[in-house]
């Protein structure tokens, strides 16, 4: 029987279970507009340049896109002060921690992280066969101090999210450099900041000095899928010393990342005007939705990413199905061990006053 082939530890995954589309769901719901709030999107879209660039490399899809992303690569290396040889491009920020996994994972090793974190990362895990380690947060925030105490010897890899999805919350500079300070030297510390456009924090840490510095076991991820409205082009990179990175390119597929995301994203990165709408949309909405929570006595996580966890009080899945009828999509935090809250994307003004109006009623 084909079931004999499967791996065991393959065969329990709990695969990630993204939301329906708007589409079929404004069709399951006979709603004209529905307004989503669910997934971290910028809900400015793309920018106009980047738009401009997708425009020019249609043209040219017939062609097999650059392997090794040279053009978007001599971008980033110019913005972020580092050289080429750091920096790996991926198909969306997960196909980074895939490689990761691939690349440093055996059966029986372990990842360590923390509960109520993205779900990706215990995912890529049980697919390697290595045993995820959740340490427990301590206030929604990641506990360093904690999971420094449960690396083992089997540990290879650790994820920090930073900011945290779906928590908002993140670590401080001074906690990073204590847990980095503590962990041996041939364990990977992946700092994952797919939310850092968004941190207005002084005390954030600057992860990539350790990158440009003598710390070889530090990686950085980051996205184009959330400040800068590529989510549907899957872009992530990553960067660390240049050993990790030239043994990460032999795991990555040739063509990982397709022509018009290599332009789009490089065009992105020229856009300072868009950016700069998408951190003030992000503050001022951040804003308005505390002052609402607040209004209506809700506990709320104060955020540094595009989105706010809200208890409301009621289980999280009834609330998913009782705002989607009032057209609002939200996420359901159940999965992450939050029974009672949702998180709620930062969106247009329009959207964000729209969904305060529906969860009114709802908790009416």
């Amino acid at each position: 029987m084909l079931k004999n082939l499967f791996k065991d530890y393959i065969n329990s995954v709990r695969p990630y279970q993204p939301g329906k589309p708007i589409r079929e769901l404004e069709q399951e719901m006979g709603l004209r507009h529905i307004i989503k709030l669910a997934s971290n999107e910028n809900a400015l879209g793309p920018s106009g340049r980047a738009m401009h660039a997708m425009r020019r490399a249609i043209r040219e899809v017939h062609l097999y896109p650059e392997s090794g992303c040279p053009y978007l690569i001599e971008r980033l290396s110019r913005e972020l002060g580092v050289s080429a040889d750091q920096l790996i491009v991926g198909n969306g920020s997960n196909e980074i921690i895939e490689l990761l996994a691939r690349g440093f994972l055996s059966p029986g090793d372990e990842v360590l992280s923390s509960e109520s974190t993205f779900l990706v990362y215990p995912i890529l895990a049980q697919v390697c066969g290595a045993r995820y380690v959740s340490v427990p947060m301590k206030d929604s925030r990641y506990d360093l101090a904690a999971m420094a105490d449960a690396v083992s010897e089997k540990t290879k890899v650790v994820f920090i999210a930073n900011p945290n999805n779906p928590t908002g919350t993140y670590v401080t500079e001074s906690e990073l450099e204590a847990f980095i300070a503590k962990v041996p030297k041939h364990v990977i510390i992946c700092i994952d900041e797919a939310y850092i456009d968004f941190v207005d924090s002084r005390d954030f840490p600057h992860v990539l000095a350790h990158v440009k510095t003598a710390k070889p076991n530090v990686l950085v991820m980051r996205t184009f899928s959330k400040a800068y409205g590529l989510a549907g082009l899957r872009v992530g990179y990553a960067l660390g010393c240049k050993e990790i990175i030239q043994y990460l390119q032999k795991i990555k597929q040739p063509f990982n990342v397709n022509s018009i995301a290599q332009a789009a994203a490089t065009a992105a990165l020229d856009d300072r005007f868009f950016l700069w709408r998408t951190k003030y949309m992000v503050s001022s909405g951040r804003k308005y939705l505390y002052r609402e929570f607040k209004r209506m006595g809700l506990e709320f996580l104060p955020s540094q990413a595009n989105f706010v966890l809200v208890n409301v009080r009621k289980d999280g899945e009834e609330m998913f199905r009782a705002l989607l009828k009032r057209g609002v999509i939200v996420r359901s935090m159940k999965a992450y061990g939050f029974d009672s809250w949702i998180r709620v994307t930062v969106g247009r003004r329009s959207h964000n006053a729209h969904f305060i109006r529906a969860l009114r009623r709802e908790l009416r």
